[in-house]
């Protein structure tokens, strides 16, 4: 659940038979969360458990995170490693190329266009609108455009 997974109490024991097929299941296995952690409970359960490696994946917002979570182990002189990795569809975290998600997002948008021109085909006259997520960049509906031959 996200941050909050850090410190709450219903673990998830992930196990090769556990995860066996996890890539054909739909959403987050884990569960999310948006903001409203408590940095000092994470970094707490970092230090109770002994760890000394977290890797945090996800997008601005959570690499933002990562960030805080960092500064309060170094601060508190821990010797844990904090890792980064990007991960977002909207491909806009400064300084990567692209994140993974990203191919994924361009293709479902190309199969929405690519039905919107079946549907506006069919109607004398007809138009094909396709809305597509991007929070500000817009990099999805650009790539998913340059990539079809049917959008004018």
């Amino acid at each position: 659940n996200g941050y909050k997974g850090f410190y709450s109490s219903n673990y998830l024991p992930m196990t090769p038979k556990s995860v066996n097929d996890i890539h054909k299941r739909g959403g987050t296995v884990l569960g999310s969360s948006r903001g409203g952690h408590d940095t000092h409970k994470i970094v707490d359960n970092i230090q109770d458990r002994g760890i000394n490696q977290v890797y945090i994946i996800g997008g601005d917002g959570t690499q933002k995170g990562a960030y805080e979570i960092f500064k309060e182990i170094r601060r508190r002189g821990l010797k844990v490693a904090v890792a980064g990795i990007p991960k977002t569809i909207d491909n806009d975290i400064a300084v990567i190329d692209k994140s993974f998600g990203f191919d994924t997002a361009v293709e479902e948008a190309q199969r929405a266009i690519d039905a919107a021109h079946v549907e506006a085909s069919s109607a004398e006259n007809g138009i094909g609108l396709v809305k597509l997520m991007g929070r500000y960049s817009g990099f999805i509906a650009m790539y998913a455009t340059l990539a079809s031959r049917d959008v004018v």
